[in-house]
């Protein structure tokens, strides 16, 4: 039965010109190729507190569901509103990416014949797996969904049933977790917010297309009746109308005044942005630097450092340029820059240690500023492609207490702390590195290699490194102490309480004593060990902040907590 099932399902994709595997049948393709992508993308969406572009949120919803923004080389608010217009049509087809391998495996067994195979070549499953009665209604009343749909689906078997066994095994939750957040995606109930009006200022597109179904329903206002019918237009493939009403929609919002729609040169740099990969290029510049200072470090050449400072500036320069344009897109005030999430910290953080290390590169010119912020800056961004649902990095709307000014300069001083310890952990591990090679070269002991501070023009290269650490310490322990008072002045200000022993509060407080312990221990501390001990403490104060920065921030409860 599971057999004759699976092949009528078969039968009925390649009638449509799907194969297994894929997520758009022919038609789709053809019809896409036709869609003036370009004037839908610019179409504005309130989304994230903010008033968007639709290739942004078509963007994020499709890393969110599928895990790509590039499906089968459409264009990608095309392929997000086919999925939308023709959610029915799509139900069958594998959509909800799954990451986690402990889902995968439980996955694996339980779908039927034409999904597993799907599942093998793409790791995603239809959403008709998880489907329920009320979500086939709620398809239906917007229109997106029809009983031939229904039926083709019926071939899917429910994943819904075998689903809460996993419920209390722990190891489990992330897993369901994204996978939920995956398939709201998927029904995307209360998400295309693109008709104005309504009592929250944007109504949902389905609430618009209900309504639109009711027998008494009053006349829809001009934006509204184009998007009811462009959604008609498209689900008959009629390219031609749809891109006339995307032209027409854009003259409304353009006449609604940039109240209602930002002007089109706003929304053209929100989709530039969207477009370049600023971190990719950012990334490979630091890497870059990176390669080209260490060579520079291990042979002295002059021509290779000063090559390796070149992309290290340029990379900062297209760092710094990006974050300004992210603080344009995002419409928040002169006082809010973009490090208000975790994504915007580390991000932030990167830059702001490039910037600060180029400074004291043209103070000091030794090289091993800049070497230790170009690894921190690639840590950072690598951290950012690697995880990217830990970082989210959705460009958001800052409300309530979140929109202080104290806040954002409480932030901005504790990253540029970060940042400073951050760099201190590489200098550490270098001149350990350093004085570790040295030992082994002379046969001698550590101790003999760690000689006293001299003046700046006659250092060799661990008094350099030391020195370079020890200025970036100091940096760190001012900034970082600085940043936990302002956070407990704005405590008092958001919570009304200067310090409550949260868990966030407490290991700030202890990465604190750490770097206060770093600077007061080297006067206690022997000449030939100074440079030793300065580079242990160090190593262990990122260790604090880290621990501060990602387990606190996700694992353990309390105010400050992203998980």
């Amino acid at each position: 039965m599971i057999r004759r099932a699976a092949t009528s399902c078969l039968a009925l994709c390649l009638l449509c010109g799907a194969a297994a595997g894929e997520l758009f049948d022919r038609a789709a393709r053809d019809f896409a190729a036709q869609v003036d992508a370009g004037a839908l993308e610019l179409l504005p969406a309130a989304y994230h507190g903010r008033v968007a572009i639709l290739e942004t949120l078509a963007r994020e919803q499709l890393v969110q569901m599928v895990h790509s923004t590039g499906v089968e080389g459409l264009s990608p608010v095309v392929a997000y509103l086919e999925l939308y217009f023709n959610a029915g049509t799509c139900a069958d087809r594998p959509v909800l990416y799954v990451r986690e391998k402990n889902m995968r495996a439980f996955l694996a067994g339980r779908l039927d014949a034409n999904s597993a195979a799907a599942f093998q070549a793409t790791r995603r499953i239809p959403p008709a797996a998880l489907l329920d009665a009320d979500g086939w209604m709620a398809l239906f009343r917007a229109g997106r969904a029809d009983r031939g749909d229904f039926t083709r689906a019926g071939a899917i078997g429910s994943l819904r049933d075998a689903l809460p066994e996993l419920a209390d095994r722990k190891e489990m939750r992330v897993a369901i977790d994204r996978l939920s957040a995956r398939y709201s995606s998927f029904m995307a109930t209360g998400l295309l917010r693109v008709v104005p009006g309504g009592p929250e200022g944007w109504q949902p597109l389905e609430e618009v297309f209900a309504g639109a179904a009711a027998q008494s329903r009053p006349a829809l206002p001009p934006i509204a009746s184009k998007w009811l019918a462009l959604q008609t237009a498209w689900r008959r493939r009629d390219a031609d109308e749809v891109n006339r009403l995307a032209a027409a929609l854009e003259k409304d919002f353009a006449a609604a005044g940039p109240k209602l729609c930002p002007a089109r040169r706003a929304r053209e740099l929100e989709r530039f942005y969207n477009r370049t990969a600023h971190s990719a290029i950012v990334l490979a510049g630091f890497a870059v630097s990176l390669g080209l200072l260490i060579v520079a470090m291990g042979t002295g050449l002059r021509w290779m450092r000063l090559a390796g400072m070149g992309a290290f500036g340029l990379s900062t320069l297209a760092m710094v340029a990006a974050f300004v344009v992210r603080w344009l897109v995002s419409g928040r005030a002169w006082y809010l820059p973009p490090i208000m999430n975790q994504f915007e910290a580390v991000i932030g953080s990167a830059m702001l240690a490039a910037v600060l290390a180029f400074a004291l590169e043209l103070a000091w010119k030794r090289g091993f500023f800049a070497l230790a912020a170009a690894l921190y800056a690639t840590v950072s961004l690598l951290g950012g492609a690697l995880f990217p649902e830990q970082m989210e990095s959705s460009v958001r709307a800052q409300h309530g207490i979140l929109a202080s000014p104290v806040m954002a300069v409480h932030v901005a001083v504790i990253i540029i702390g970060h940042a400073m310890v951050g760099m201190t952990f590489f200098l550490s591990l270098l001149y350990l590195g350093a004085a570790g090679a040295r030992w082994l070269a002379s046969g001698r002991g550590p101790a003999s290699s760690a000689p006293d501070l001299r003046p700046a023009g006659e250092l060799p290269a661990l008094a350099a490194i030391d020195r370079c650490n020890l200025i970036v310490a100091q940096l760190a322990c001012w900034m970082v102490v600085a940043g936990t008072l302002l956070g407990a002045y704005w405590g008092d200000f958001a919570w009304g309480r200067w310090w409550g022993w949260d868990p966030k509060e407490t290991w700030a407080l202890i990465t604190c004593l750490v770097y206060v312990a770093v600077l007061h221990v080297r006067f206690v501390t022997p000449p030939r060990t100074r440079g030793m001990v300065t580079a242990l403490l160090c190593i262990l104060g990122c260790l604090v902040m880290l621990f501060n920065w990602i387990v606190v921030n996700f694992l353990l409860p309390g105010k400050h907590s992203y998980a």
